[in-house]
């Protein structure tokens, strides 16, 4: 799996559920508000025709001089209670109005947001490939094989070089293992015959590894002694590893 794209697929992911939740609740806080909208707007119906009739009804006992009754200042009252009743639905009506529309703006914004982020989720899942695992045999394998290569560079400094190499790293003692030269073998021994240094003190190091190599007698695995030589330098074409001559 693409790592990466599996971390992008779930922020997406939460970010669209996060969404999901806001416009779900911004619908329904709406519904409550449209639900209450219509309930204010019946009562101020309701008190707008209540004030109406008990308008009419002061209107007609003034016009008979019947303004001081004692009946004439209840109907009067209640008149105005009517009045402050309308005029105070309205205000809540126009404030569940103007919260109406800012909850409206707040749902279409997470509508977009919404939208903005089905359009990534799609363009995530156009760039997507199938990813095959590849397989690391082979450079496990020379992985390996170049950590045994240098432990056994690492095993003939500490046995068979001087002081000066005991700790030095691969890099130096690099040189000595790409020398040119022959490798003459026999029934009982394998004779490997460098070719020089131009470096003087390079070439005494070689000349020591050389006698502590033949000094101590050194076996291979196969029961053949090995001999080192330092012979002449040989010519441009030879410049690689030892040959064998045979």
């Amino acid at each position: 799996m693409n790592s990466e794209l599996v971390k992008q697929r779930t922020i997406l992911e939460k970010r669209l559920a996060h969404l999901h939740r806001l416009a779900a609740q911004s619908r329904q806080r709406l519904r409550q508000m449209r639900e209450s909208d219509q309930v204010r707007e019946e009562q101020v119906v309701i008190w707008e025709q209540r004030q109406q009739d008990l308008l009419s009804q002061v209107t007609a006992l003034e016009a008979v001089g019947l303004s001081e009754e004692p009946g004439f200042l209840a109907i009067k009252a209640q008149q105005l209670e009517a009045e402050w009743e309308t005029h105070h639905r309205r205000v809540l009506q126009t404030a569940t109005s103007v919260a109406g529309q800012r909850e409206l703006k707040s749902c279409e914004q997470s509508c977009r947001a919404l939208r903005h982020v089905l359009r990534q989720q799609e363009e995530l899942r156009a760039c997507e490939r199938e990813m095959r695992e590849l397989d690391h045999t082979k450079d496990q394998i020379m992985t390996l094989l170049k950590v045994g290569l240098a432990n056994l560079g690492m095993w003939a400094r500490d046995h068979y070089f001087g002081e000066n190499y005991q700790a030095c790293g691969w890099e130096r003692l690099l040189p000595f293992f790409q020398l040119s030269g022959w490798v003459t073998a026999t029934e009982t021994e394998v004779r490997l015959d460098f070719s020089p240094f131009n470096h003087r003190g390079m070439g005494r190091d070689l000349q020591d590894l050389c006698r502590k190599v033949n000094t101590e007698g050194v076996h291979l695995p196969d029961g053949r002694r090995l001999a080192l030589t330092v012979g002449q330098r040989l010519s441009a074409c030879l410049g690689g590893p030892l040959a064998n001559t045979g």
